[in-house]
């Protein structure tokens, strides 16, 4: 099934780190994953430009959704900063931001 993102930037990024290589040399660089605010009304990972089928209406959900599903699933960037451990993110909703670009690219 095909996304569209309602906005071109991600709203979050994150990093699936593996505790442990199976080997000794088997070492892994952590995984990608990155999340979008999509038209259809849900926040959606993405890994490698693929949508996942990990997906919430609301930003924490969508979080939860991830930690669930990925080991080793670490927040490393939220709306273009860095997150702090134990940082909390407010609740949003993807519909409310949507209604809320709409406004804004009415007032221009």
């Amino acid at each position: 099934m095909s996304y569209e993102h309602a906005k071109n930037d991600p709203i979050a990024e994150a990093e699936i780190v593996v505790a442990r290589a199976e080997e000794e040399n088997d070492v892994r660089d952590p995984r990608l994953v990155e999340l979008y605010l999509d038209t259809d009304e849900l926040y959606r990972w993405y890994e490698e430009d693929a949508a996942t089928e990990f997906a919430s209406d609301s930003l924490v959900g969508a979080l939860e959704e991830a930690t669930g599903a990925w080991d080793g699933f670490q927040l490393v960037e939220l709306r273009g900063r860095a997150v702090e451990p134990d940082e909390e993110v407010e609740e949003t909703y993807a519909a409310d931001e949507i209604v809320e670009m709409d406004d804004d690219f009415d007032d221009d």
